[in-house]
C-alpha cells in the first residue's frame, strides 16, 4: 500500500469522528495568514499525527517553517513519508513534563493542536498550556480545537454514518494497518507504548480553556471558531 492510501485513510476515518475537523483546519490556517502577514510563519503542529495540518499550511504558506510533534510511531510513520523533508517531525510524549527538551528550537509565531489535547487529564493539560506559553514568541499565538460542550451549541450532524458503523471501520483499518510489511512494526511499538490504559477523554467546555489559558500567562483569549460541540480557543501574546 501506498503512503497516500493510509494517509486518506485516515483523513476518512476522521471525517467520521471529527466532522468539523476540516472547518477547523481551514480556519486555523486562514488565522495564521491573516495574523503572521505575508511573513515565514514558525509553527510548532502539537499532536500533528500523519502531518494534515502541516501539509495543508505548506499547500497556503510555502515558506512556513514547521516542527510536528507526535509519540504515536504509526501517524508519525505515515507523515515522515508523506510530508516534505523540511518539516521537522519530533517524537515527544506530552504527559512527560521534559518533552519541550526535545524540541529543535523554541519562540514559534504559532502553536497548534487539532484534536489532539482530550486524553490529558486536567491537571496534565493546565500544566501543558503554561509550558506552550513558554514557546510562543510575542506577538504569536496558541490554538487548540477539541470537543469543547457548550449548552447553547448544536451537535452537527453526522450524514452516512451507522451507529456502530464508526466502529467497525476504524477496528476493520488498524487490523490493516498491522498487516502492512511497513507499518506493522510500528503497529507493535504502538501497543507498547499506549497498550490498554484508556485515554482521559476529557472534554471540559471552552470557558475551562479559557480559564486555563488566562492562568498561562496568555494576554488575549476568546473562542476563534465553533462547530457544534466543537470549538477552538485562541490565546495570544502581546507584542
Amino acid at each position: 500500500m501506498t503512503v497516500d492510501y493510509w494517509s486518506d485513510g485516515w483523513e476518512r476515518l476522521m471525517a467520521r469522528y471529527q466532522p468539523g475537523r476540516e472547518q477547523a483546519i481551514e480556519r486555523m490556517i486562514e488565522l495564521i495568514e491573516t495574523r503572521c502577514e505575508g511573513r515565514a510563519a514558525r509553527v510548532l503542529d502539537v499532536g500533528g499525527g500523519t502531518g494534515t495540518l502541516c501539509r495543508r499550511l505548506l499547500e497556503r504558506l510555502p515558506q512556513a517553517e514547521t516542527t510536528l510533534v507526535d509519540l504515536d510511531p504509526v501517524m508519525l510513520t505515515i507523515a515522515e513519508s508523506s510530508l516534505p523533508p523540511a518539516v521537522e517531525l519530533v517524537r515527544v510524549d506530552l504527559r512527560d513534563p521534559a518533552w519541550t527538551g526535545r524540541l529543535p528550537r523554541t519562540g514559534y509565531d504559532v502553536v497548534l493542536a487539532v484534536m489532539a489535547l482530550h486524553y490529558l487529564p486536567p491537571g496534565r493539560l493546565t500544566e501543558l498550556y503554561a509550558e506552550l506559553s513558554g514557546l510562543v514568541r510575542p506577538g504569536g499565538f496558541l490554538a487548540n480545537v477539541d470537543d469543547m460542550p457548550d449548552t447553547d451549541a448544536v451537535p452537527p450532524v453526522r450524514n452516512h454514518e451507522v451507529p456502530g458503523d464508526g466502529e467497525a471501520y476504524w477496528a476493520e483499518w488498524w487490523k490493516e494497518v498491522a498487516s502492512d510489511p511497513v507499518l506493522g512494526p510500528a503497529v507493535v511499538e504502538r501497543a507498547r507504548l499506549f497498550g490498554d490504559a484508556p485515554s482521559a477523554e476529557w472534554n471540559p467546555p471552552a470557558a475551562w480553556h479559557l480559564r486555563a489559558l488566562g492562568a498561562a500567562s496568555f494576554d488575549e483569549v476568546g473562542v476563534a471558531w465553533r462547530d457544534g460541540g466543537q470549538a477552538a480557543v485562541v490565546a495570544f501574546k502581546s507584542r
